[in-house]
């Protein structure tokens, strides 16, 4: 089982790749928009305004929140 992918074990689960928890495959949502890992519901974001749509992971919410904050110094 991949811990960056979408990879089964042999009972049908799935590591999100933000929190590392292991989730059925179904509880899995779509995959970041920008770095392409799967994620659970937990750690699914909306886009921040400004930088597209659809959802990211918490991560990637967090590093483009910090680099807004940054640009706005």
């Amino acid at each position: 089982m991949g811990i960056n992918s979408r990879e089964l074990d042999e009972h049908g689960y799935a590591f999100c790749g933000c929190c590392r928890k292991k989730y059925f495959v179904s509880d899995l949502v779509e995959p970041c928009e920008f770095c392409g890992k799967w994620f659970c519901k937990n750690c699914a974001r909306e886009v921040p305004a400004g930088h597209g749509h659809g959802k990211i992971c918490v991560r990637c919410h967090d590093k483009i929140k910090r680099t807004d904050r940054m640009n706005k110094r």
